[in-house]
């Protein structure tokens, strides 16, 4: 078995039968506008013909429809396969981009096995997968697991598989680093700096501490830190410096294990030999340079939304979105968002739902809040009449720093309230 490393968390993998592509993303400005690769390449370099590809979750930078689209200009179309859940969002984003998805939870071809494990934690947000690749000829095997969060039951269920095919994984691909907006969305850049710089490197070392939760459950002979790849571009570049993202060269710290590549890199598990692994992390200057590349591309609604803000009807449009997520919603106790709804970065609207009872109600600027467990969302107009409106997805946005957060208290951080967005939608 082979396996390169193209960029962020797309692999090739190559067995005695087949070549698997896994989560291509090339397309610049996903996450509504906000996110581009680092480093940029050109995928065409590196990627030979591929006779399936996987995707893992539906976020844009692991199912790029874009790319896609020219990699079968490129090759001829190829099967998609993607992970069975229940409710299968990518398998019906699939069909609205024009492309087939084959939901697979095992598959065989030739010597070699694929198997495709749902992250099932019983949220109706669950989107995530792992992959597992065996060729039978070589009795090898490679565990792929994405963006998984360790979630036990799953891991557990992982390693089953593993242990039917084979005693020892040859290598595992895992994250090592955080794509959340948080902190850099959640706190103020200029009168909370160093507390922003403090929260970055908690988040850092949290993403180190799941890292390893994975290597230490799993056993493997190599592991391969991936996925994350990205900087902010426009008017969200100077959130980079708060991020808390890790360059992948920074886990060889602690993990002898890791082989961090540049692109086209990879390792023949036949010989052992690996190609083009890197010897550091990348410089100040080379980031700088891609950020100044990217410094003034426009987010989506910036581009694309030109309605005036006078011409939309937030409260009705609101009420109808918070009816929605309310049927879906997951909160458990009392809470409440506060949407400040901005123009110019000055706040025009401010209205507040409160979960317990399904009230929204407009309320001013200054008014004095009761409730004591809350987000407030800063959001500029545009965004949120196209989040409203299904034009864009709140999990998207959330990923992409698009809009601000302000929570209370500060570290309340429930996954049932971003699972509430998702639905916060008038269609």
């Amino acid at each position: 078995m082979k396996v390169q490393y193209i960029s962020s968390a797309c692999l090739q993998i190559e067995t005695s039968d087949i070549s698997i592509l896994t989560d291509p993303w090339f397309s610049q400005g996903i996450f509504v506008g906000s996110w581009f690769s680092f480093p940029y390449i050109d995928p065409f370099d590196f990627i030979k013909e591929p006779d399936y590809i996987y995707i893992s979750h539906i976020h844009p930078d692991h199912y790029d429809p874009i790319f896609l689209h020219k990699l079968f200009e490129k090759f001829g179309k190829k099967p998609i396969l993607i992970p069975d859940f229940d409710k299968n969002y990518l398998f019906f984003k699939g069909k609205s981009d024009g492309l087939e998805l084959t939901p697979v939870r095992e598959f065989k071809t030739g010597n070699t096995s694929l198997f495709i494990e749902e992250n099932d934690t019983g949220s109706i947000s669950d989107i995530d997968s792992a992959l597992i690749v065996h060729d039978g000829l070589s009795n090898q095997s490679l565990l792929n697991l994405n963006d998984c969060i360790f979630n036990k039951p799953h891991a557990e269920k992982v390693k089953s598989i593993i242990h039917n095919l084979t005693d020892e994984l040859d290598i595992m691909a895992l994250g090592y680093t955080g794509a959340s907006p948080y902190p850099q969305t959640y706190y103020d850049m200029k009168s909370e700096k160093e507390l922003l710089i403090r929260k970055a490197e908690e988040k850092k070392q949290k993403g180190f501490d799941r890292y390893n939760s994975f290597t230490n459950f799993f056993s493997a002979k190599y592991h391969l830190p991936f996925a994350g790849e990205y900087l902010l571009g426009g008017s969200k570049v100077e959130l980079n410096r708060f991020r808390g993202v890790a360059d992948a060269f920074e886990v060889k710290a602690f993990d002898s294990k890791a082989l961090v590549f540049h692109s086209g890199g990879g390792i023949d598990l036949d010989s052992g030999h690996v190609s083009s692994e890197r010897d550091a992390a990348y410089s100040a200057t080379e980031v700088s340079d891609r950020l100044n590349e990217i410094s003034l591309a426009q987010m989506d609604y910036e581009r694309d939304l030109l309605i005036d803000f006078n011409n939309i009807n937030f409260a009705r449009i609101m009420k109808a979105a918070a009816a929605n997520a309310q049927k879906k919603s997951e909160i458990k106790g009392e809470y409440s968002f506060i949407f400040s709804i901005t123009e110019n970065d000055a706040i025009r609207k401010k209205f507040i739902f409160i979960c317990s009872t399904g009230e929204l109600n407009e309320i001013s600027d200054n008014e004095k809040i009761s409730t004591e467990t809350f987000s407030e969302i800063i959001i500029d107009y545009r965004l949120l009449f196209g989040l409203i409106t299904g034009i864009y997805h709140w999990d998207n946005a959330d990923i992409g720093s698009a809009y601000l957060t302000r929570r209370e208290p500060s570290d309340n951080f429930d996954r049932s309230v971003l699972s509430f967005l998702n639905f916060f939608t008038a269609i």
